[in-house]
């Protein structure tokens, strides 16, 4: 991943995300030393796959602490968390087994609309 787009997906400017990587900015001329919030370094670290072990090992427990809230599952974690369609559609899942479950769930991810079916329980239509 370039820098350009890692900076994109944590909300920074590619030039901001440049500083922090290298630990200074030139300010008239001087460089000055840079050191990210504990939250911007947090969501660096989560775009390009860094540990909060290795911001701790690293010296910086305030953006590993910061990180680990950022990937701690919350209980509402959409404004669907509470839909009752969704609700639904999860505990239809959950009757079905295991490999039925993946197809459903392939289907989803692939974009794939869903089969018609012939609602007419076996009738022949014809017209009249």
């Amino acid at each position: 991943m370039s820098a350009r787009k890692a900076a994109s997906q944590a909300g920074l400017s590619d030039a901001r995300w440049r500083q922090i990587v290298s630990g200074y900015q030139s300010v008239s001329g001087a460089f000055v030393p840079v050191r990210a919030p504990a939250e911007t370094l947090a969501r660096m670290a989560q775009v390009v796959d860094v540990s909060a072990e290795e911001l701790a090992e690293a010296g910086r427990e305030d953006a590993a602490q910061e990180l680990a809230k950022m990937r701690k599952p919350s209980a509402a974690t959409s404004s669907y968390a509470s839909d009752p369609t969704i609700d639904a559609i999860a505990t239809l899942l959950a009757t079905l087994p295991p490999e039925a479950q993946d197809e459903v769930l392939r289907r989803i991810g692939r974009g794939e609309p869903p089969r018609s079916t012939d609602r007419t329980n076996g009738q022949d239509r014809h017209a009249s």
